[in-house]
């Protein structure tokens, strides 16, 4: 009996010994972190808002964490591309990606299947802004604003058309939105991003398009396209004469902003999260970082715990999911 009790105390020992060892190595291992270069993978192509944005983030974290923020660009299949080599990547902290939390909650209802688990493998560190789309429109539509362009559409149904930058993208779902609330029907044109989709609605090739913010302001403001709304919860202050969707079509809690995030892999050791998240906040607070998400028309967040991130991204997926549900969306 005695030697039975005196086994399972020298194994209890062992244990308590081995879990005092793995928390010293992991603190070891946070201490030191970061000691070489961390990769950004950015899952968009060079270029667009969401591309400067990431290099914004890039350049104010690597000075803050003493390390070179390598940034990575990796577009296609809806950020899935991107995504996919994050999920595969080692947890160690030296690999993160910049995408949407759009992006990342539409994927897996769109997608019959992705190469990883959107929610299992890949979280979230930090939400940081969020950014408004501009529905604008070539000033031959004989609409001037939402109510107008909504009572056009059932005028007119299939007839009217709206461009977004991509199949299944976030402006795509904001044209959905507005058809499935507004009862009307219109066709959507993808392209392939929103610089040729701005480019076309400016030359009557498509007669309107949900366009990113910076995009579309410059030709809002020298007059050769009108703003019909805003996507966000409330009137952009670069432009706080332009009524939001929801309040000029009457559409009750109409909303589709483009809300970025930055992940990591699963698995990462809390002290190195830690010290990414306190990183992050510190970028969020930033005067470079909150220029270039006001120059915009977007608005700082700083959701700067993984908790209150992921509990923000799967309220996400599930209010997402139901707008690609209901509009039909499938991936190309």
């Amino acid at each position: 009996m005695k030697s039975v009790i005196s086994r399972r105390l020298a194994s209890l020992f062992l244990g308590l010994a081995s879990l005092g060892i793995f928390q010293t190595a992991a603190m070891a291992q946070a201490d030191a972190y970061p000691n070489k270069p961390i990769k950004l993978i950015i899952t968009w192509p060079v270029g667009g808002f969401a591309d400067t944005l990431g290099r914004t983030v890039a350049n104010q974290l690597g000075p803050i964490l003493g390390q070179q923020i390598v940034v990575e660009n990796r577009g296609g299949a809806n950020g899935m591309i991107g995504a996919d080599a994050v999920a595969k990547a080692a947890p160690d902290g030296y690999t993160l990606m910049f995408q949407s939390v759009t992006s990342h909650a539409i994927n897996p209802t769109m997608y019959s299947k992705t190469p990883y688990s959107t929610e299992k493998d890949i979280v979230p560190l930090a939400v940081i802004a969020q950014v408004p789309m501009l529905l604008v429109a070539n000033p031959n539509l004989a609409a001037k604003n939402i109510a107008e362009l909504i009572a056009l559409a059932k005028k007119e149904p299939d007839t009217l058309a709206y461009a977004s930058f991509g199949n299944g993208s976030a402006s795509h779902l904001a044209g959905a939105l507005l058809t499935n609330q507004a009862g009307i029907k219109m066709m959507h044109i993808p392209y392939k991003g929103g610089g040729p989709a701005i480019t076309d609605t400016l030359g009557g090739q498509v007669p309107m398009s949900f366009s990113a913010f910076g995009v579309a302001l410059p030709h809002v403001k020298s007059g050769k396209l009108i703003a019909l709304g805003t996507t966000g919860p409330t009137r952009a202050k670069l432009l706080p004469d332009v009524p939001t969707i929801e309040e000029s079509g009457n559409l009750k809690g109409y909303e589709m902003s483009i809300v970025y995030a930055v992940w990591a892999p699963a698995g990462m050791p809390a002290p190195i999260v830690s010290k990414l998240t306190k990183a992050l906040e510190q970028v969020v607070a930033s005067s470079a970082f909150k220029e270039k998400v006001t120059n915009d028309g977007g608005e700082v967040m700083n959701l700067s715990t993984p908790a209150e991130s992921n509990a923000y991204f799967q309220k996400e997926m599930q209010r997402l999911s139901k707008i690609v549900k209901d509009g039909n969306i499938k991936a190309d």
